[in-house]
């Protein structure tokens, strides 16, 4: 039963957390509320910093209350973790419109893996 569905818009992200021993991240960000069914920003090479100014459209189903943030390093072999951010829907399905840092809080949320900037629309059904 679809409720409508979610723009998200992945504008760039900000002083991302380094896993690279040379250089800086080639960062990219999978997006999901059910990890059945992911999407994922293209890489960005070589920078902490990255703008992507990319849409994604999700159906909203029942159940779905939280989208998660999964923030990469792309390498030669593999990934690294940057870091996970997460949004409650209610926060947006109740104003129909989110705009915001999303921050990737490190280990207990005492220090910071670096954020990133969503906007996120809701189109009901």
């Amino acid at each position: 039963m679809s409720k409508g569905y979610l723009e998200v818009v992945i504008v760039e992200g900000r002083k991302l957390k380094d896993r690279d021993l040379i250089g800086e991240n080639d960062p990219y960000i999978e997006i999901y509320m059910n990890k059945k069914y992911k999407q994922r920003t293209s890489t960005i090479k070589n920078t902490n910093n990255p703008t992507w100014n990319e849409k994604f459209v999700f159906n909203l189903l029942k159940g779905d209350d939280i989208i998660h943030f999964d923030v990469y390093d792309k390498d030669l072999i593999g990934k690294d973790s940057v870091g996970n951010g997460k949004v409650k829907l209610k926060d947006v399905l109740e104003t129909g419109h989110y705009d915001n840092w999303v921050k990737l809080p490190a280990h207990l949320g005492l220090s910071s893996h670096g954020e990133i900037h969503v906007i996120m629309n809701y189109v009901p059904a």
